[in-house]
Protein backbone atom coordinates (compact mmCIF):
# COMPACT_ATOMS: atom_id res chain seq x y z
CA UNK A 1 0.00 0.00 0.00
CA UNK A 2 2.53 2.57 0.79
CA UNK A 3 4.23 1.94 -2.51
CA UNK A 4 0.83 3.02 -4.41
CA UNK A 5 0.28 5.76 -1.72
CA UNK A 6 3.23 6.92 -2.50
CA UNK A 7 3.06 6.86 -6.60
CA UNK A 8 -0.58 8.56 -6.17
CA UNK A 9 1.02 11.26 -4.27
CA UNK A 10 3.40 11.91 -7.10
CA UNK A 11 0.61 12.29 -9.45
CA UNK A 12 -1.06 14.97 -7.84
CA UNK A 13 2.43 16.92 -7.33
CA UNK A 14 3.23 16.31 -10.95
CA UNK A 15 -0.71 17.51 -11.81
CA UNK A 16 0.04 20.70 -9.63
CA UNK A 17 3.51 21.45 -11.18
CA UNK A 18 2.20 21.03 -14.60
CA UNK A 19 -0.43 23.58 -13.85
CA UNK A 20 2.04 25.98 -12.51
CA UNK A 21 4.38 25.63 -15.42
CA UNK A 22 1.62 26.55 -17.96
CA UNK A 23 0.62 29.22 -15.85
CA UNK A 24 3.99 30.86 -15.95
CA UNK A 25 4.72 29.54 -19.27
CA UNK A 26 1.58 32.06 -20.28
CA UNK A 27 3.74 35.47 -19.59
CA UNK A 28 7.88 34.22 -20.12
CA UNK A 29 9.16 33.56 -23.57
CA UNK A 30 10.08 29.73 -24.34
CA UNK A 31 13.90 30.22 -23.30
CA UNK A 32 12.92 32.24 -20.27
CA UNK A 33 10.49 29.42 -18.48
CA UNK A 34 12.84 29.05 -15.27
CA UNK A 35 15.21 25.62 -15.57
CA UNK A 36 13.89 23.79 -12.52
CA UNK A 37 10.99 23.54 -14.36
CA UNK A 38 12.31 21.20 -16.76
CA UNK A 39 14.51 19.20 -14.20
CA UNK A 40 11.34 18.75 -12.15
CA UNK A 41 9.68 17.22 -15.36
CA UNK A 42 12.46 15.49 -16.14
CA UNK A 43 12.74 14.05 -12.57
CA UNK A 44 9.13 12.96 -12.56
CA UNK A 45 9.45 10.92 -15.43
CA UNK A 46 12.27 9.05 -14.69
CA UNK A 47 9.96 8.35 -11.32
CA UNK A 48 6.87 7.49 -13.35
CA UNK A 49 9.41 4.97 -15.83
CA UNK A 50 10.84 3.41 -13.13
CA UNK A 51 8.02 2.50 -11.72
CA UNK A 52 6.44 1.08 -14.79
CA UNK A 53 9.69 -0.77 -15.40
CA UNK A 54 8.93 -2.28 -11.46
CA UNK A 55 5.58 -3.33 -12.64
CA UNK A 56 6.40 -5.23 -15.28
CA UNK A 57 8.84 -6.98 -13.57
CA UNK A 58 7.06 -8.09 -10.84
CA UNK A 59 3.96 -9.38 -13.06
CA UNK A 60 5.55 -10.62 -16.42
CA UNK A 61 5.43 -10.08 -19.79
CA UNK A 62 1.99 -11.68 -20.31
CA UNK A 63 0.80 -10.39 -16.66
CA UNK A 64 1.92 -6.53 -17.53
CA UNK A 65 0.15 -7.00 -21.20
CA UNK A 66 -2.65 -9.23 -20.90
CA UNK A 67 -2.85 -9.65 -16.99
CA UNK A 68 -6.33 -8.67 -14.99
CA UNK A 69 -5.20 -4.92 -14.91
CA UNK A 70 -3.74 -4.70 -18.77
CA UNK A 71 -5.56 -1.32 -19.69
CA UNK A 72 -4.25 0.29 -17.10
CA UNK A 73 -0.62 -1.24 -17.76
CA UNK A 74 -1.19 0.13 -21.79
CA UNK A 75 -2.08 3.25 -20.61
CA UNK A 76 0.49 3.94 -18.37
CA UNK A 77 2.68 2.88 -20.88
CA UNK A 78 1.21 5.16 -23.70
CA UNK A 79 1.53 8.26 -21.52
CA UNK A 80 5.20 7.59 -19.74
CA UNK A 81 6.27 6.75 -23.54
CA UNK A 82 5.12 9.88 -25.21
CA UNK A 83 6.62 11.94 -21.63
CA UNK A 84 9.96 10.21 -22.43
CA UNK A 85 10.15 11.51 -26.05
CA UNK A 86 9.37 14.80 -24.53
CA UNK A 87 11.94 14.68 -22.16
CA UNK A 88 14.34 14.04 -24.70
CA UNK A 89 13.23 16.73 -27.70
CA UNK A 90 12.98 19.23 -24.45
CA UNK A 91 16.71 18.80 -23.97
CA UNK A 92 17.57 18.72 -27.76
CA UNK A 93 15.55 21.68 -28.02
CA UNK A 94 17.63 23.28 -25.29
CA UNK A 95 21.15 21.96 -26.98
CA UNK A 96 20.04 23.48 -30.52
CA UNK A 97 18.67 26.23 -29.43
CA UNK A 98 20.83 28.60 -32.20
CA UNK A 99 20.28 26.43 -34.87
CA UNK A 100 16.55 25.06 -34.64
CA UNK A 101 13.99 26.87 -37.37
CA UNK A 102 10.64 28.18 -36.25
CA UNK A 103 9.46 24.67 -38.24
CA UNK A 104 11.51 22.32 -35.19
CA UNK A 105 10.19 24.93 -33.09
CA UNK A 106 6.99 24.11 -33.64
CA UNK A 107 7.12 20.26 -33.59
CA UNK A 108 9.11 20.74 -30.29
CA UNK A 109 6.15 22.66 -28.71
CA UNK A 110 3.48 20.46 -30.32
CA UNK A 111 5.20 17.17 -28.53
CA UNK A 112 5.28 19.83 -25.62
CA UNK A 113 1.53 19.48 -25.58
CA UNK A 114 1.28 15.70 -24.89
CA UNK A 115 3.15 16.54 -21.44
CA UNK A 116 -0.58 17.67 -20.21
CA UNK A 117 -1.53 13.44 -20.86
CA UNK A 118 -0.06 13.13 -17.65
CA UNK A 119 -2.40 14.76 -15.65
CA UNK A 120 -5.19 12.02 -16.95
CA UNK A 121 -3.08 9.46 -14.86
CA UNK A 122 -5.04 11.26 -11.84
CA UNK A 123 -7.91 8.91 -13.12
CA UNK A 124 -5.48 6.12 -11.41
CA UNK A 125 -6.77 7.44 -8.09
CA UNK A 126 -10.36 5.75 -9.39
CA UNK A 127 -9.08 2.53 -8.92
CA UNK A 128 -7.42 2.34 -5.32
CA UNK A 129 -9.88 5.36 -3.79
CA UNK A 130 -12.93 3.83 -3.03
CA UNK A 131 -15.20 6.87 -3.05
CA UNK A 132 -13.63 7.93 -6.06
CA UNK A 133 -14.26 4.95 -7.73
CA UNK A 134 -18.58 4.79 -6.70
CA UNK A 135 -18.55 8.14 -8.04
CA UNK A 136 -17.10 7.48 -11.64
CA UNK A 137 -19.03 3.98 -11.73
CA UNK A 138 -22.13 5.80 -10.78
CA UNK A 139 -21.64 8.16 -13.74
CA UNK A 140 -20.62 5.88 -16.26
CA UNK A 141 -23.24 3.30 -15.19
CA UNK A 142 -26.16 5.81 -15.85
CA UNK A 143 -24.66 6.81 -18.99
CA UNK A 144 -28.07 4.95 -20.81
CA UNK A 145 -30.48 6.68 -18.94
CA UNK A 146 -28.83 9.79 -19.35
CA UNK A 147 -29.16 8.96 -23.50
CA UNK A 148 -32.57 8.15 -23.39
CA UNK A 149 -33.12 11.73 -21.11
CA UNK A 150 -31.23 13.74 -24.02
CA UNK A 151 -33.89 11.86 -26.28
CA UNK A 152 -36.90 12.88 -24.98
CA UNK A 153 -35.73 16.36 -23.81
CA UNK A 154 -35.14 16.50 -27.91
CA UNK A 155 -38.18 15.19 -28.99
CA UNK A 156 -40.41 17.55 -25.84
CA UNK A 157 -37.99 20.56 -27.15
CA UNK A 158 -38.42 20.05 -30.52
CA UNK A 159 -42.34 19.71 -30.43
CA UNK A 160 -42.49 22.77 -28.36
CA UNK A 161 -40.38 24.53 -30.28
CA UNK A 162 -41.82 24.42 -33.56
CA UNK A 163 -45.59 25.48 -32.50
CA UNK A 164 -43.85 28.13 -30.75
CA UNK A 165 -42.64 29.21 -33.75
CA UNK A 166 -45.35 28.97 -36.17
CA UNK A 167 -47.29 30.78 -33.88
CA UNK A 168 -44.74 33.91 -33.88
CA UNK A 169 -43.94 33.61 -37.57
CA UNK A 170 -47.53 33.74 -38.07
CA UNK A 171 -48.10 36.98 -35.97
CA UNK A 172 -44.98 38.29 -37.76
CA UNK A 173 -46.60 38.00 -40.64
CA UNK A 174 -50.09 39.61 -39.74
CA UNK A 175 -48.06 42.56 -38.73
CA UNK A 176 -45.79 42.75 -42.08
CA UNK A 177 -49.02 42.34 -44.28
CA UNK A 178 -50.65 45.05 -42.05
CA UNK A 179 -47.88 47.27 -42.48
CA UNK A 180 -47.13 47.21 -46.51
CA UNK A 181 -50.39 45.95 -47.12
CA UNK A 182 -49.14 43.06 -49.70
CA UNK A 183 -50.48 39.38 -48.88
CA UNK A 184 -46.94 38.06 -49.97
CA UNK A 185 -45.31 40.28 -47.57
CA UNK A 186 -41.76 38.38 -45.94
CA UNK A 187 -42.09 38.29 -41.88
CA UNK A 188 -40.69 40.44 -39.66
CA UNK A 189 -40.40 40.11 -36.41
CA UNK A 190 -39.60 42.85 -33.56
CA UNK A 191 -35.88 42.71 -31.98
CA UNK A 192 -37.23 40.98 -28.91
CA UNK A 193 -39.26 38.56 -30.92
CA UNK A 194 -36.17 37.26 -33.28
CA UNK A 195 -33.98 37.23 -30.42
CA UNK A 196 -35.68 34.34 -28.71
CA UNK A 197 -38.18 32.91 -31.30
CA UNK A 198 -36.67 33.97 -34.86
CA UNK A 199 -36.37 29.99 -36.46
CA UNK A 200 -37.18 26.84 -34.77
CA UNK A 201 -33.51 26.37 -33.72
CA UNK A 202 -33.12 29.56 -31.95
CA UNK A 203 -37.16 28.70 -30.73
CA UNK A 204 -35.09 25.39 -29.10
CA UNK A 205 -31.92 26.57 -27.69
CA UNK A 206 -33.84 29.46 -26.29
CA UNK A 207 -36.86 26.38 -24.90
CA UNK A 208 -33.40 24.23 -23.81
CA UNK A 209 -31.95 27.36 -22.12
CA UNK A 210 -34.86 27.87 -19.55
CA UNK A 211 -35.14 24.71 -17.83
CA UNK A 212 -30.93 24.70 -17.75
CA UNK A 213 -30.02 27.77 -16.27
CA UNK A 214 -29.03 29.58 -19.59
CA UNK A 215 -31.77 32.13 -19.30
CA UNK A 216 -34.88 33.41 -17.35
CA UNK A 217 -37.77 31.93 -18.72
CA UNK A 218 -39.75 34.60 -18.09
CA UNK A 219 -37.56 36.87 -19.85
CA UNK A 220 -37.95 34.51 -22.73
CA UNK A 221 -42.46 34.75 -22.40
CA UNK A 222 -42.12 38.26 -22.14
CA UNK A 223 -41.87 39.04 -26.05
CA UNK A 224 -44.60 36.36 -26.75
CA UNK A 225 -47.32 38.35 -24.86
CA UNK A 226 -47.86 40.10 -27.93
CA UNK A 227 -48.04 37.15 -30.01
CA UNK A 228 -50.79 35.57 -28.25
CA UNK A 229 -51.70 33.82 -24.39
CA UNK A 230 -51.45 30.43 -26.75
CA UNK A 231 -48.11 31.31 -26.70
CA UNK A 232 -47.52 31.83 -23.31
CA UNK A 233 -49.63 28.96 -22.49
CA UNK A 234 -47.67 26.68 -24.46
CA UNK A 235 -44.34 27.58 -23.22
CA UNK A 236 -45.58 27.37 -19.66
CA UNK A 237 -46.98 24.05 -20.13
CA UNK A 238 -43.38 23.05 -21.38
CA UNK A 239 -41.20 24.55 -18.63
CA UNK A 240 -44.27 22.49 -16.31
CA UNK A 241 -43.70 19.35 -18.09
CA UNK A 242 -40.14 19.47 -18.03
CA UNK A 243 -39.15 21.02 -14.61
CA UNK A 244 -41.68 18.89 -12.69
CA UNK A 245 -41.70 15.81 -14.58
CA UNK A 246 -39.00 14.73 -17.08
CA UNK A 247 -36.22 16.05 -14.99
CA UNK A 248 -37.65 14.69 -11.53
CA UNK A 249 -38.20 11.36 -13.20
CA UNK A 250 -34.45 11.04 -14.54
CA UNK A 251 -33.13 12.39 -11.66
CA UNK A 252 -34.58 9.23 -9.54
CA UNK A 253 -34.18 7.11 -12.55
CA UNK A 254 -30.11 8.16 -11.93
CA UNK A 255 -29.79 8.08 -8.49
CA UNK A 256 -31.33 4.29 -8.18
CA UNK A 257 -29.13 3.46 -11.15
CA UNK A 258 -26.14 4.92 -9.74
CA UNK A 259 -27.11 2.60 -6.33
CA UNK A 260 -27.82 -0.38 -8.32
CA UNK A 261 -24.71 0.02 -9.93
CA UNK A 262 -22.50 1.01 -7.22
CA UNK A 263 -23.83 -2.15 -5.12
CA UNK A 264 -23.09 -4.53 -8.19
CA UNK A 265 -19.51 -3.39 -7.78
CA UNK A 266 -18.15 -6.72 -6.66
CA UNK A 267 -14.41 -5.55 -5.64
CA UNK A 268 -15.61 -2.90 -4.01
CA UNK A 269 -18.25 -4.56 -2.10
CA UNK A 270 -15.62 -7.00 -1.24
CA UNK A 271 -13.08 -4.13 0.08
CA UNK A 272 -16.02 -2.59 2.25
CA UNK A 273 -17.20 -6.30 3.94
CA UNK A 274 -13.43 -6.73 4.41
CA UNK A 275 -13.29 -3.14 6.11
CA UNK A 276 -16.59 -3.71 8.17
CA UNK A 277 -14.90 -6.87 9.67
CA UNK A 278 -11.92 -5.56 10.84
CA UNK A 279 -13.23 -3.13 12.41
CA UNK A 280 -15.80 -5.95 14.21
CA UNK A 281 -12.94 -7.86 15.43
CA UNK A 282 -11.09 -4.99 17.04
CA UNK A 283 -13.99 -3.61 18.87
CA UNK A 284 -14.84 -7.20 20.19
CA UNK A 285 -11.17 -7.58 21.16
CA UNK A 286 -11.18 -4.38 23.10
CA UNK A 287 -14.87 -5.17 24.46
CA UNK A 288 -12.95 -8.87 25.67
CA UNK A 289 -9.89 -7.32 27.16
CA UNK A 290 -12.39 -4.78 28.94
CA UNK A 291 -14.66 -8.06 30.64
CA UNK A 292 -11.02 -9.61 31.24
CA UNK A 293 -10.21 -7.67 34.41
CA UNK A 294 -7.96 -10.44 35.62
CA UNK A 295 -5.86 -10.75 32.21
CA UNK A 296 -6.44 -14.29 32.42
CA UNK A 297 -7.16 -13.82 28.71
CA UNK A 298 -10.18 -16.26 29.25
CA UNK A 299 -13.59 -15.05 30.50
CA UNK A 300 -16.83 -16.93 32.55
CA UNK A 301 -20.56 -16.66 31.97
CA UNK A 302 -20.72 -14.55 35.32
CA UNK A 303 -18.47 -12.41 33.71
CA UNK A 304 -20.17 -12.25 30.47
CA UNK A 305 -23.92 -11.49 32.16
CA UNK A 306 -21.59 -8.79 34.54
CA UNK A 307 -20.93 -7.10 30.98
CA UNK A 308 -24.13 -7.05 29.76
CA UNK A 309 -25.74 -5.30 32.38
CA UNK A 310 -23.06 -2.63 31.38
CA UNK A 311 -24.56 -2.05 28.05
CA UNK A 312 -21.77 -1.74 25.98
CA UNK A 313 -21.14 -5.65 25.28
CA UNK A 314 -24.76 -5.67 24.61
CA UNK A 315 -25.40 -3.02 22.53
CA UNK A 316 -22.50 -3.94 20.24
CA UNK A 317 -23.81 -7.58 20.15
CA UNK A 318 -27.00 -6.07 18.91
CA UNK A 319 -26.05 -4.20 16.54
CA UNK A 320 -24.36 -7.05 14.81
CA UNK A 321 -27.53 -9.05 14.98
CA UNK A 322 -27.01 -11.09 17.98
CA UNK A 323 -29.55 -11.60 20.23
CA UNK A 324 -29.36 -11.21 24.13
CA UNK A 325 -31.85 -12.03 25.43
CA UNK A 326 -30.84 -15.58 26.90
CA UNK A 327 -27.30 -15.17 27.95
CA UNK A 328 -26.92 -18.68 29.01
CA UNK A 329 -27.51 -19.65 25.97
CA UNK A 330 -25.10 -17.76 23.87
CA UNK A 331 -22.46 -18.71 26.84
CA UNK A 332 -22.69 -22.25 25.50
CA UNK A 333 -22.52 -21.50 21.67
CA UNK A 334 -19.50 -19.08 22.36
CA UNK A 335 -18.07 -21.61 24.95
CA UNK A 336 -17.31 -24.67 21.74
CA UNK A 337 -14.49 -26.41 24.05
CA UNK A 338 -16.96 -26.95 26.83
CA UNK A 339 -14.51 -25.84 29.48
CA UNK A 340 -16.35 -23.41 31.10
CA UNK A 341 -14.73 -20.35 30.28
CA UNK A 342 -14.48 -18.26 27.05
CA UNK A 343 -11.15 -17.54 25.69
CA UNK A 344 -10.07 -14.68 23.04
CA UNK A 345 -10.15 -16.73 20.01
CA UNK A 346 -13.42 -18.34 21.01
CA UNK A 347 -15.56 -15.21 21.66
CA UNK A 348 -14.26 -13.07 18.53
CA UNK A 349 -14.89 -16.15 16.39
CA UNK A 350 -18.21 -17.25 17.95
CA UNK A 351 -19.62 -13.99 17.87
CA UNK A 352 -18.67 -13.30 13.94
CA UNK A 353 -20.10 -16.54 12.84
CA UNK A 354 -23.48 -15.54 14.70
CA UNK A 355 -23.02 -12.10 13.29
CA UNK A 356 -26.15 -11.26 10.75
CA UNK A 357 -28.79 -13.65 9.39
CA UNK A 358 -28.23 -17.40 8.65
CA UNK A 359 -26.14 -18.35 5.72
CA UNK A 360 -26.71 -20.23 2.92
CA UNK A 361 -23.44 -22.24 3.73
CA UNK A 362 -24.63 -22.63 7.81
CA UNK A 363 -28.34 -23.64 6.59
CA UNK A 364 -26.65 -26.39 4.04
CA UNK A 365 -24.52 -28.14 6.95
CA UNK A 366 -27.52 -27.80 9.29
CA UNK A 367 -29.72 -30.22 6.42
CA UNK A 368 -26.58 -32.19 5.91
CA UNK A 369 -26.45 -33.09 9.82
CA UNK A 370 -29.91 -33.57 10.07
CA UNK A 371 -29.63 -35.89 7.31
CA UNK A 372 -26.86 -37.62 9.01
CA UNK A 373 -28.69 -37.52 12.31
CA UNK A 374 -31.80 -39.07 10.67
CA UNK A 375 -30.04 -41.88 9.16
CA UNK A 376 -28.37 -42.89 12.07
CA UNK A 377 -31.25 -42.91 14.36
CA UNK A 378 -33.10 -44.65 11.43
CA UNK A 379 -30.42 -47.55 11.79
CA UNK A 380 -30.52 -47.18 15.64
CA UNK A 381 -33.96 -47.86 15.42
CA UNK A 382 -33.54 -50.84 13.25
CA UNK A 383 -30.98 -52.23 15.43
CA UNK A 384 -33.28 -51.91 18.50
CA UNK A 385 -35.81 -53.60 16.53
CA UNK A 386 -33.34 -56.71 16.22
CA UNK A 387 -32.35 -57.17 19.09
CA UNK A 388 -35.67 -56.66 20.56
CA UNK A 389 -37.09 -59.86 18.24
CA UNK A 390 -34.12 -61.63 19.11
CA UNK A 391 -34.64 -61.42 22.79
CA UNK A 392 -37.95 -62.05 22.46
CA UNK A 393 -37.22 -65.23 20.57
CA UNK A 394 -34.28 -66.14 23.22
CA UNK A 395 -36.93 -65.66 25.95
CA UNK A 396 -39.73 -67.68 23.93
CA UNK A 397 -37.16 -70.88 23.54
CA UNK A 398 -35.92 -70.63 27.45
CA UNK A 399 -39.95 -70.72 27.97
CA UNK A 400 -40.58 -73.69 25.84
Amino acid sequence: PWFTNGIMLLILINVVLLGVEVDMAAGLGMQDVPGWLSVANAAFVAIFLLELLLRYAAVGWSGFWCGEDSSWNIFDFIVIAVSVIDVCLDYVAVILSSSVNTGQLRLVRSIRLARALRGIRIVWLFEYVGALRTLALSIVSTSGSLFWTIVILVILVYSFGVVTTQLVIEHCRDLAVEALQDPNAIPECPESLSRYWASVGTSMLTLFASISGGLDWESAIQPLRMVSAGAVGLVLLYVTITVFAVLNVVIGVFCNTAIENAGADKELASIKQVYTKSNQVSTLKKIFYEIDTSGSDEVSIEDLEEAMRGGELKNFLESMGISTDDVWTLCILLDTDRSGTIDLEEFVTGCMQLHGPAKSMQLAQMRFENRASRRILKQLQQDVHIMKSLMNANTATEHF
